[in-house]
């Protein structure tokens, strides 16, 4: 790896550190591919799994002042935790395209309607039945690509939480994941000494960017808090679909 190349990685590490503290999600997103340039995509993946494992920890733990009630969160977390670890055996025949069609379709529609999808009532049959089938394919999608922010962003987004439960509920749900996505690649062999050095390593300028973005965030409102999640979330699908189709 030479000097332009690490260069790269370190920026892109920091912009998805920066995306991570400020919205609670966005760094796979733009660190996966940046990684899967240089490393492959089959290295990238369990690579960049170890600062989003770390990530959502310090981000769990800082949400606890002011947590999403963990009751609504528990069957989100195990349909999640299923579809993540039925995406780890799916990452040797991962069909990309497929994959970006389902999250952009699903982004598109609760961008659209999600308000309406859901109602305004979160004990209503269909929000109790929606919530973890976004879940569900949120964490395939996390097992397979470590890209679920988008889609499940998107669903929150719709339920119109205030930020610090926006961040708190998502991170709650990737830590989950990642443990669960740790696990299996480790029992399929994916890691090895190099693999978890530069995870480690690039823990460095995500989590220091992480902290800005934190910071950042405590000083917006509700509303521009939305506002950048939306644009987040758009940009991140069209970034997922572009180097799916394109690149």
């Amino acid at each position: 790896m030479g000097p332009l190349e690490l260069l790269i990685l370190i920026v892109g590490l920091a912009a998805a550190g920066f995306s991570k503290g400020l919205a609670g999600f966005g760094l796979p997103l733009i660190a996966t591919p940046i990684l899967a340039g240089v490393f492959g995509p089959r290295a990238a993946v369990p690579i960049v799994t170890i600062p989003i494992f770390v990530s959502n920890t310090l981000l769990v733990l800082q949400g606890f002042r002011d947590p999403y009630p963990l009751r609504k969160l528990l069957p989100l977390f195990v349909v999640s935790g299923i579809g993540t670890a039925i995406g780890t055996l799916l990452l040797a025949t991962l069909d990309e395209r497929t994959f970006a069609i389902l999250m952009a379709a699903m982004v598109l529609l609760f961008l659209a309607r999600g308000d309406r999808l859901l109602g305004d009532d979160p004990t209503t049959l269909r929000a109790r039945v929606i919530g973890p089938i976004i879940a569900f394919l949120a964490g395939l999608l996390q097992g397979t690509t470590s890209i679920s922010g988008p889609l499940i962003g998107s669903y929150f987004h719709a339920q119109r939480v205030k930020p610090a439960h926006f961040v708190f509920a998502l991170a709650s749900l990737f830590e989950l994941d990642s443990i669960i996505a740790l696990i299996g690649y480790s029992t399929q062999g994916l890691y090895n000494a190099t693999n978890v050095t530069l995870g480690i390593t690039l823990l460095i300028p995500t989590l220091l960017a992480m902290i800005v973005g934190i910071w950042a965030r405590g000083r917006l409102d509700a509303p521009m808090f939305r506002r950048i999640i939306v644009g987040l979330v758009v940009i991140s699908t069209v970034n997922l679909l572009w180097r799916t189709f394109l690149s």
